[in-house]
């Protein structure tokens, strides 16, 4: 007869994304996850496999938590002021008023890189995805008269990823509120007309 699990597979998910986060990939040890975890050795095995495909699982739990909060906060919003709604929550909830400072994506494609292409391709896609929704939002403000028709919008959408992703780094490089905001605004002045 099959053992049941001892522990709930989502909430051990969740707390390895925490632990991730905080730590990096090449920062988090095996024995900080299973002691985060909260699960012995061999139902990290069973269940998610070695720390590279455990880390692949928090990355797309990260990336569906990301995307749902991102349509929340842009899905059918076509107007300039969802753009910098977007940017200031990002600002204040992922750089300013967390104790992680930065977009896991963002972190992972600076420690990782190019050293694992399928997870450069994870976090590439990602961005991709941002990019896209932040470029519908866009065409929908040209639309309505919020954006001067004839500007390339994928730019200005791949400026806009760059800039606010980037918040991430400079405040974990120490860059002080004051800076941040700075930063934030001189990326947004691409949208005023």
């Amino acid at each position: 007869m099959a053992r049941t699990k001892e522990f709930d597979p989502d909430e051990a998910l969740d707390r390895a994304l925490d632990i991730f986060w905080r730590r990096g990939y090449e920062g988090t040890s095996l024995r900080d996850l299973l002691e985060g975890m909260d699960i012995s050795r061999q139902s990290l095995y069973d269940t998610f496999g070695d720390k590279r495909s455990l880390f692949l699982k928090v990355l797309a739990r990260y990336e569906a938590l990301a995307m749902e909060g991102l349509v929340q906060l842009l899905e059918g919003r076509n107007t300039v002021a969802a753009i910098r709604g977007f940017a200031e929550y990002f600002l204040h909830e992922v750089v300013l008023d967390s104790d992680r400072g930065s977009c896991l994506m963002a972190s992972t494609a600076i420690e990782v890189g190019r050293a694992d292409l399928e997870i450069q391709a994870v976090v590439k896609t990602y961005f991709g995805r941002i990019e896209t929704a932040i470029h519908a939002v866009l065409a929908g403000a040209m639309e309505a008269g919020q954006i001067d028709a004839g500007r390339d919008l994928r730019a200005i959408a791949r400026h806009l990823v760059n800039a606010i992703y980037g918040l991430g780094i400079m405040g974990r490089a120490g860059s002080s509120r004051p800076v941040l905001r700075q930063m934030l605004n001189v990326a947004l002045s691409v949208l005023e007309r």
